[in-house]
C-alpha cells in the first residue's frame, strides 16, 4: 500500500546530458526539497583533452545546487550520505551509471526512471534512434520503477508523441525532453498519493535499444530510399549519417527526402537527387569535414555535379 506524502518531497536528481536539464529545472523551481544532484564526472574532450563538465553539472552549479560526481555510485559512501537524506524518490533521467539494489530500494517511494520510449519497446541506450531508424510512427517518455533489469521495471505512466515525416532525432530528443519536464509534477503527485499504480512491463514484448556504432553512420546507397532517409534522420544532427564522394571527400547529409524517381545506386539524377536501391533521395542539408552545416545549393556552387555520374559508392 502506497503511503500518503506531504506536498514537499525529498528528493534527489540523477542525469548527465542536455536530455535531462528541463526536468532537472522543474524540480529546482518546485516546493519539492532538491537534496542533491547526482550527474557523471568530468571528461576529456576535444583537441586539448580538456576535462569538460556534463551539462547537469553546469546547469547545478548555476543554480547553487549540491552536486556530487562518484565515478561508481556503490561506493559504501554514496549509499550512507543517501541514508542521510531522509529519501521519499531519487528521479533518473538518463544518468548513465547502475544503481546497486541497496539504492534502488532506499527510497520511501523507490526510484523513478524517465525513459524516451514507449516501454517495453525500445529498452537501452539509444531509444530515440532506433525508433526514428526503424520508421516508428510514434514514440514517448515512460515513466518507470528501477529495477536490477535494463530498463525491465513497472511502469507508472507513458505519454506518447508521433513521429512525424521528418522528425529528426534532434527535434524528437527536445520534443521527450520537454515532455517530461512538463509531465514530472502530476506524475510525482498522481504516483505518492496512490492515483496511478505500477504496471509490470511484458518482458515477451521487449525490444532493444543497442548503442549506436560509428559503422551505422555510413550510408549504403544500395538500400531503399525510404531506409536511408530514416537512418540520416535518426543521425541528425549527431553523429551524422555520411557518405564519400568519388573524389574521396566525406559529407554528412543532414536532412534528406524521398522521391519516386527511380535510379541506380549513388548516380545522379538532378540537382542534387540520388538514386538508391529502391527510388531516390533529395538531399537538402549536408556537412563537409570541418566545415558549417549548409544548405545543398552552397556546396554545388563550389562542386561540380554531372546528372548521369556516380557521386557516391
Amino acid at each position: 500500500m502506497i503511503k500518503k506524502v506531504s506536498n514537499c518531497l525529498n528528493i534527489v536528481f540523477m542525469g548527465t546530458p542536455a536530455f535531462s536539464i528541463p526536468t532537472l529545472t522543474t524540480l529546482i523551481e518546485s516546493p519539492h526539497d532538491l537534496k542533491c544532484v547526482y550527474t557523471q564526472p568530468a571528461k576529456p574532450s576535444g583537441r586539448g583533452l580538456r576535462e569538460q563538465f556534463s551539462h547537469i553539472h553546469k546547469v547545478s552549479n548555476d543554480r547553487g545546487i549540491n552536486i556530487r560526481t562518484p565515478k561508481i555510485i556503490s561506493d559504501d559512501s554514496e549509499f550512507i550520505f543517501l541514508q542521510s537524506c531522509d529519501l521519499d524518490i531519487i528521479i533518473v533521467v538518463a544518468y548513465g551509471l547502475i544503481l546497486p539494489s541497496e539504492i534502488l530500494s532506499l527510497p520511501k517511494y523507490g526510484c523513478l526512471n524517465i525513459h524516451a520510449s514507449i516501454l517495453p519497446r525500445w529498452r537501452g541506450a539509444a531509444p530515440i534512434q532506433r525508433a526514428i531508424m526503424e520508421g516508428d510512427e510514434e514514440t514517448g517518455i515512460s515513466y518507470m520503477l528501477m529495477e536490477e533489469g535494463l530498463d525491465s521495471g513497472p511502469v507508472l505512466k507513458i505519454i506518447k508523441t508521433e513521429i512525424r515525416v521528418n522528425d529528426d532525432y534532434g527535434l524528437v530528443h527536445d520534443r521527450l525532453s520537454n515532455m517530461a519536464s512538463e509531465s514530472i509534477l502530476q506524475v510525482l503527485e498522481e504516483y505518492t498519493t496512490g492515483k496511478i499504480k505500477p504496471k509490470e512491463q511484458s518482458g515477451n514484448a521487449a525490444v532493444y535499444a543497442d548503442k549506436i556504432q560509428k559503422s551505422e553512420a555510413k550510408i549504403n546507397w544500395s538500400l531503399d530510399a525510404e531506409s536511408i532517409k530514416s537512418q540520416i534522420n535518426a543521425m541528425s544532427p549527431m553523429p551524422g549519417a555520411w557518405t564519400l564522394t568519388n573524389d574521396g571527400k566525406r559529407l554528412k547529409i543532414l536532412k534528406a527526402t524521398v522521391e519516386e524517381t527511380e535510379g541506380n545506386k549513388g548516380i545522379v539524377l538532378d540537382k542534387l537527387v540520388i538514386g538508391c536501391g529502391k527510388k531516390s533521395l533529395r538531399i537538402i542539408k549536408i556537412q563537409q569535414e570541418g566545415k558549417k552545416v549548409m544548405p545543398i545549393e552552397e556546396f554545388l556552387k563550389g562542386y561540380e555535379v554531372k546528372v548521369g555520374n556516380k557521386m557516391f559508392d
